[in-house]
């Protein structure tokens, strides 16, 4: 059966995508959750819960982020908090986490996701050994090396098949010593509208944006695989993933909505070339404007990545 997990900026935003009829919500908030769209209060979680148990779709909370001592020490009553509030799965990358996560109070289901590192079936089956229910791919792992994946992994493997993709992370408050540097009033930083372009290509947009965890920035393009969902399905990766980071609400709802539509032609054996071209085109009229779309890593074959 197909997953397809979308992330949700707000409690009124997880509503809609429960009502449209997705499978699973990720929601976090801002200490654990790293690289979230929007960030719920605990009072907000319990409600996003309660709401999506309701209508029979799974609340994966957002634990992944990279957590030094200051968050280790704030992991424990945070994990019992979440596990009263009745999450279904974590989203987990931290090692540290998933120390705490053997212990009975504190004890969950998680998703492994460990961002570039997970590459293998290795990876995934290693941490399947420690308490993994499913892991999240790599970005940067091709077709061809996700076919063999799938053949190897004993627990679903999660693929992102829409959004923003992350090429570089640092601790470091770039935007913050940028403004500084330059005796500027900083912007807002999470407001998720500045973009770096390269000095050859002044039409490139890197989005950028900092945080409690750092600074980010993204890939210019955003990731579509509409055209090779089935692709997917019949190497056995049917856990999609949407991430809505840098698009705004209205329009991430309605790609949402044609990724669904994908999903029941495909398990009602109705896909063909002509409903994959229709959904895309549809795709492409609600993505944002200042965002292209490509795909990614996806179709890269042996030695073309130097």
């Amino acid at each position: 059966m197909i997953k397809v997990l979308a992330t949700a900026e707000s409690l009124e935003q997880g509503r809609e995508l429960v009502d449209l009829g997705v499978d699973q919500l990720l929601i976090g908030e801002a200490v654990f959750g790293l690289r979230i769209p929007g960030h719920f209060s605990e009072e907000a979680m319990a409600e996003m819960i309660d709401y999506a148990h309701q209508h029979n779709v799974e609340v994966i909370v957002a634990a992944n982020a990279i957590l030094h001592n200051d968050k280790i020490e704030q992991a424990r009553p945070f994990l019992r908090r979440i596990k009263a509030l009745g999450a279904d799965k974590l989203l987990v990358g931290d090692t540290g986490l998933i120390q705490i996560l053997k212990e009975p109070d504190c004890s969950m289901p998680y998703i492994y996701d460990a961002a570039t590192l997970v590459a293998s079936a290795g990876q995934v089956n290693f941490w399947s050994r420690y308490g993994a229910v499913a892991s999240f791919v790599a970005r940067e792992v091709p077709y061809y090396e996700l076919v063999e994946m799938a053949k190897e992994a004993v627990i679903p493997l999660y693929y992102q098949v829409y959004g923003a993709t992350c090429i570089h992370h640092s601790r470091r408050q770039l935007l913050e010593n940028y403004f500084n540097y330059i005796q500027a009033e900083p912007s807002r930083f999470e407001d998720r509208h500045l973009a770096l372009s390269t000095p050859n290509n002044p039409d490139s947009h890197y989005a950028i944006f900092e945080d409690s965890h750092g600074t980010h920035i993204f890939a210019d393009n955003d990731l579509d695989l509409l055209p090779y969902l089935n692709d997917l399905v019949e190497c056995g990766v049917n856990h999609w993933f949407l991430d809505g980071i840098l698009c705004p609400k209205e329009n991430y709802n309605r790609i949402i909505s044609v990724y669904l539509e994908a999903k029941r032609r495909i398990e009602s054996n109705q896909w063909n070339e002509e409903a994959m071209q229709a959904l895309d085109e549809q795709l492409h009229q609600f993505q944002p404007a200042y965002r292209d779309l490509d795909t990614g890593f996806f179709l890269h074959e042996p030695g073309t990545v130097k």
